[in-house]
């Protein structure tokens, strides 16, 4: 929703020359780390006893779940506010990689393994 907004409220409002362009790079290697730390943090999230319900399999889970999603999902947010005030193409492109990890890390995901 936010990079909806982004695109057709705050781009065209926004001065793609300004001054956020020499840490662009950087910003998008932070967001780039933001996205592999689910990677390494999805391991510590439980996996499924047999016959759990899955009410009680995510009383266990939830906080684990959440500090894996919360880095991809700030690393979304990242980028899309840098799209938003610089119009940098790289931006929207790492946004999209960071919602498509959220895909892949559904709660499904973590109820299925």
């Amino acid at each position: 929703m936010y990079a909806i907004v982004a695109q057709f409220v705050l781009l065209p409002k926004a001065n793609t020359s300004g001054n956020l362009a020499p840490i662009i790079p950087m910003l998008l290697a932070v967001a780039l780390a933001l996205c592999a730390l689910p990677q390494l943090l999805k391991n510590r999230v439980p996996r499924p006893s047999e016959g759990e319900s899955a009410g009680a399999f995510w009383l266990r889970a939830a906080s684990p779940a959440l500090v894996t999603w919360t880095p991809v999902e700030a690393a979304a947010l990242l980028c899309v506010t840098l799209y938003a005030q610089t119009g940098s193409k790289a931006a929207i492109a790492v946004a999209a990689l960071a919602v498509l990890i959220m895909l892949l890390l559904r709660p499904g995901y973590f109820e299925g393994r």
